[in-house]
């Protein structure tokens, strides 16, 4: 029987770590003009920081002395992982602060070099590390090489209804999806988002007027680099394991279907953009499920349909379900309503015009005794 509430729990927590994603990817190429093909290198970094952390933190607090990716590991975390809720609390909250620290200084130091030369070597640069880094790690035997690392300790273990504890899981991720939401919002309403949107619609008039584009551009990867890390933690929490191969560049290419068809360079259309994708992929992993005969694998159709809609989109409405706004600073609500006044002055007086002429024609009439109208 069909799990109705699974269903939503599982989708939403997605749509939520998916939702951080797109917003990061928004900020970057949506109002700076930045295209970071490689979103997904610091996606893994967080999601395999806080894994490795929070394994680590766990077998050395209850005395265990096995690799993190050792099957011994995995049993004695089994075990231990609902014992001490402060532990579990304490673990989550470090990893992310870890996983938010080490993936922005990644995306720092790996894009900086590459700003003053163009966004195309920024976005081919990171395309090439994320690659390089996912090959890498399946070699990379303190993280398990290509098995990656299992049995993750979940924040709330200690909870000991699954439905439970899933639906916390899912009130944590939606909360700190939210405050993601407030603070770009915050962000590019800001002199400071202004100073993003210069530099995207001309780079050199920005640096003409004395702006600072490379440092500003390297502090806002850095932000949204280490904000990816934090999805990629809470996406390793939520699934319990990560592996390498998890973390190809399909994940960013989706994340950029999102942002494409929510629209560019407004946050609200990013969010709509993941609801309708990240919907898509839970609907057809459960007819994959419930449907295990049919000839064309649901997975596949998935793929299929998001071409479509890009190409659809892309036909019909260029900039997105949810187009980008102009920004309301305070100057331009002031002149909008210095404007509206000029324009009921005006309106006042073309009436007052309007009633003195047929006044004067009624009169003229009269003169030369001809009735009016």
């Amino acid at each position: 029987m069909f799990d109705l509430i699974g269903f939503l729990i599982s989708w939403l927590t997605l749509f939520g770590i998916y939702a951080i994603l797109s917003l990061c990817l928004n900020m970057e190429i949506g109002y700076t003009g930045m295209a970071n093909f490689g979103l997904v290198a610091f996606f893994g970094i967080g999601a395999f920081v806080a894994s490795y952390t929070s394994m680590s933190i766990f077998l050395s607090f209850y005395g265990y002395d096995y690799p993190v990716y050792s099957l011994d590991a995995i049993i004695a975390i089994g075990k231990v992982a609902g014992r001490t809720p402060w532990l579990n609390i304490v673990v989550f909250l470090f990893s992310l602060a870890l996983s938010f620290l080490v993936a922005g200084l990644s995306g720092y130091l790996i894009s900086y070099p590459t700003l003053r030369v163009g966004p195309a070597f920024l976005g081919i640069t990171i395309l090439s590390f994320g690659e390089m880094l996912r090959v890498f790690m399946k070699h990379f035997t303190p993280t398990g090489g290509a098995y990656g690392i299992l049995g993750i300790p979940h924040p709330f273990a200690w909870v000991s209804d699954p439905a439970l504890k899933n639906l916390s899981f899912l009130v944590l991720t939606l909360a700190i999806l939210a405050g993601t939401l407030v603070y770009f919002e915050l962000l590019a309403n800001s002199p400071y988002g202004r100073v993003l949107r210069s530099i995207r619609e001309d780079e050199v008039a920005s640096l003409c007027i004395g702006k600072p584009v490379p440092k500003i551009k390297a502090e806002l990867l850095f932000v949204a680099s280490g904000i990816s890390g934090v999805a990629g933690a809470l996406y390793a929490f939520y699934l319990g394991s990560v592996t390498p191969d998890m973390f190809i560049t399909t994940v960013t290419f989706e994340v950029w279907s999102m942002v494409i068809l929510g629209g560019r360079g407004n946050n609200f259309g990013s969010l709509l953009g993941t609801l309708v994708f990240t919907l898509l992929n839970r609907a057809t992993s459960v007819l994959n499920f419930m449907l295990p005969g049919l000839l064309i694998d649901p997975n596949y159709i998935r793929w299929m349909i998001t071409g479509a809609l890009i190409v659809i989109i892309l036909i019909y409405k260029p900039k997105g379900l949810l187009p980008e706004k102009p920004v309301k600073t305070e100057a331009w609500k002031i002149f909008e309503r210095e404007k509206e006044k000029k324009h009921v002055s005006r309106r006042a007086l073309t009436d007052v015009v309007s009633k003195a002429l047929a006044y004067l024609k009624t009169a003229l009439y009269w003169l030369i005794g001809r009735e009016s109208g």
